[in-house]
């Protein structure tokens, strides 16, 4: 059964021919939603390709859960040319690495006419200097009709660094953005039908672990008055009572990734001995046992 916000982000894609960037909340089944973009696939309109980086294996095995019949195949360096060149003009769905993809784009193994589009999972990885973006710039060159539907469950990734979406849709030649948050209407509605069932389980921590989280955080206090002697950080935010928290990090980052390349040699190995200390923090609590 589709999701009643996944029928209208699917609408949405289909309006527009070129396709589109699609930003979901974590949690949004955004493998059932690819599944049913992908069901909606005829041979007729062309071969359709899914780029699968390193991170989407596990999104990979989601989506072919909710596929029961037609799974789509993957192109792998075994097979041999003729046979790939033979898949490619089929008309059917492909998984594919973006390394495998370029070599057949460059050696005209993949005639680039006969696709219908691409899908890219796990966008929020990609960047202008990517092997993906090189491979839509290539494509479009040749095959503009072909759409690039884009995809990502991970909206804090979206937004690192200096306008992060514009950037990956400019290098994807996308113009339209698709975001759908938890507390869309839509989305929020349908979440309510079925609300989770929420236990909470708390593990007191041992006397020992009581010790080495008071030790870390004295050297994290430590850390953050060395840092407080330099002029060119603001430490407002970075306190020992921040670096509690995972969002820790990404402060630490908004606030020295402008000027990280004025820094001292001293500051930026305190940033890196903060970033181990806030991993020995979490490991202290989520690896015990």
């Amino acid at each position: 059964m589709v999701l009643q916000f996944h029928e209208q982000i699917i609408a949405d894609l289909l309006d527009d021919s070129n396709g589109g960037l699609v930003v979901l909340s974590s949690g949004l089944a955004l493998a059932k939603l690819v599944s049913s973009i992908l069901l909606l696939h005829s041979p007729s309109q062309g071969t359709l390709l899914l780029l699968l980086a390193s991170s989407s294996h596990s999104l990979k095995s989601r989506i072919l859960l909710h596929l029961s019949s037609s799974l789509p195949s993957e192109i792998t360096a075994d097979l041999p040319s003729h046979h790939r060149h033979s898949l490619y003009s089929s008309g059917k769905i492909f998984f594919i690495t973006p390394r495998i993809l370029i070599v057949d784009l460059l050696t005209q193994k993949l005639p680039a006419s006969s696709l219908a589009g691409i899908l890219i999972l796990n966008v929020h990885a990609i960047s202008e200097t990517s092997t993906e973006a090189f491979i839509i710039r290539f494509v479009k060159s040749v095959n503009r009709t072909a759409y690039v539907r884009a995809f990502s469950d991970k909206p804090h990734a979206m937004v690192s660094g200096f306008a992060k979406a514009e950037r990956i849709m400019r290098c994807l030649f996308l113009r339209r953005l698709h975001l759908w948050p938890r507390f869309q209407l839509n989305v929020s509605e349908e979440l309510e039908r079925e609300p989770p069932l929420v236990v909470d389980i708390r593990v007191p921590m041992s006397k020992y672990m009581v010790g080495i989280q008071k030790a870390i955080v004295e050297v994290m206090d430590a850390c953050l008055k060395e840092m407080r002697k330099t002029n060119k950080v603001d430490v407002e935010d970075l306190t020992v009572e921040n670096g509690l928290f995972k969002s820790f990090d990404e402060i630490l980052r908004k606030q020295l990734d402008p000027i990280w390349h004025i820094l001292g040699k001293k500051t930026k190995q305190l940033v890196s001995d903060l970033k181990t200390l806030r991993k020995l923090l979490d490991y202290l609590v989520s690896l015990q046992g």
